[in-house]
This record gives structure tokens, C-alpha cells and sequence, in this order.
């Protein structure tokens, strides 16, 4: 008798083994139907997706231009002159994860040149830049920029003997310009910028500059 009781409970537990308990009103729900209804909960929320890399987003820049100074100055002797000095520019840069936004650097190195009243002048420049590039079309870009340069300025005095004299000034730069798409990967175009010396002791005061430069993109 006792071994029938145990094998008809066995059997009542195993028929209720898949069901809980889920309502008051003594309703039962299948542990089977939970257990897919979760599933496909689980299934349906979105996994997480690996974001790709706009590598236009962070493209690299070189830049080769034809730059000019226009410069006036006055020699510690007391002799003033203005001139304008010609050279070459080389430009390195990289988006700064927009291609509205782009960092440069730039190394001009102008060749020795004579301004007014005896004055001869010899530059070296290094700038670092940051751009903004608003869009105007498809193919045409403007320029806007602040900057910092350092300028190597040799003077030469030969209104009174000869007198030599070398300045090294950190100046405030401001850009203007705009560049043009001529292929996939290559652009065109001017820039002007200001430059006004940081500090009060240097006679290289202030000086316009120009450039004509061609950049391409990697």
C-alpha cells in the first residue's frame, strides 16, 4: 500500500513538474511558455554594434605653396623700411575628427631679400593652426583660422656701415583663404593672413602674408 502512495505521488509531481504557480486565482501557467516568452524578449533587444571609422573624418593633409611676407620693420639703429619677402611653405595637417575642423603646421623659409633704406632681411617661420573649413559647394572650401608662429628674423643695416641684427618673435596670426577641389584628393587655392608680435621688444612688428598652396589628402 505505502509503495502505491509513493508511486502515485511520483506521478502526480512529475505531471505538475512543468507548470508555477502565477495567478491568485489559482490558475496555473506552463514553465515552458515563461521560459520562450523570455527568450524572445532577450532576443529581440538590440545588440550593440561595432561603429566603423570615418577615416575622411581624420584624414591626413601635405601642403606645398608659393608663400610672400610683406613686412615693415625699424632696425634698433633707428633706419625703418618695408619690403616684401618670397619663399616656400611646407604644410603638414590632420582633421580633427570633422572635415569642417583641421590642425596645421607650416614651415616657411623665405630667401634673403632687400627692403627700404638698406635694410636686408632673411626669415624662417614655423606655425601650428587651427582651421574651421565651412563648405560654399561641392568643390569650394573657405578657411577660417587662428594660429601662433614663430619668426627667425635676421636683419642687416647697411644705411650707416653694416650692422647685423636677429630677432625671434612669437606672433598672433589670423587666416583667411579659401581652397578649391581639382581632383579626388587634391585642392587649390590662397590664403591671407595677419601676424601681430606677442611682445614689445622685437622690431619685427607686424607683417602681412600670402600664399598660393597646393594640398593634398591621404
Amino acid at each position: 500500500m505505502l509503495r502505491l502512495g509513493l508511486t502515485a505521488c511520483l506521478v502526480l509531481f512529475s505531471s505538475l513538474s512543468t507548470y508555477v504557480w502565477a495567478d491568485e486565482d489559482g490558475s496555473f501557467t506552463n514553465y515552458e511558455a515563461i521560459v520562450n516568452e523570455l527568450k524572445a524578449s532577450a532576443e529581440e533587444k538590440p545588440m550593440p554594434t561595432h561603429t566603423e571609422v570615418n577615416w575622411q573624418d581624420v584624414a591626413l593633409h601635405g601642403g606645398l605653396a608659393f608663400a610672400t611676407s610683406f613686412m615693415d620693420v625699424s632696425s634698433p639703429s633707428g633706419t625703418a623700411g618695408a619690403g616684401l619677402l618670397k619663399g616656400v611653405e611646407v604644410s603638414l595637417g590632420m582633421n580633427l575628427y570633422s572635415e569642417k575642423f583641421r590642425g596645421e603646421a607650416a614651415f616657411t623659409m623665405y630667401g634673403q631679400d632687400g627692403l627700404q633704406n638698406g635694410l636686408k632681411a632673411d626669415l624662417h617661420e614655423f606655425e601650428a593652426r587651427a582651421l574651421y573649413l565651412p563648405s560654399l559647394n561641392d568643390k569650394t572650401t573657405v578657411r577660417l583660422g587662428l594660429g601662433l608662429a614663430a619668426r627667425y628674423l635676421d636683419l642687416q643695416d647697411t644705411s650707416h656701415g653694416s650692422a647685423t641684427y636677429d630677432a625671434t618673435t612669437p606672433v598672433s596670426v589670423l587666416i583667411v583663404g579659401f581652397e578649391r577641389k581639382i581632383a579626388p584628393s587634391l585642392t587649390l587655392g590662397p590664403d591671407l593672413s595677419y601676424r601681430s608680435a606677442l611682445v614689445s621688444d622685437s622690431f619685427d612688428k607686424t607683417a602681412w602674408n600670402a600664399s598660393f598652396r597646393l594640398n593634398a589628402t591621404f
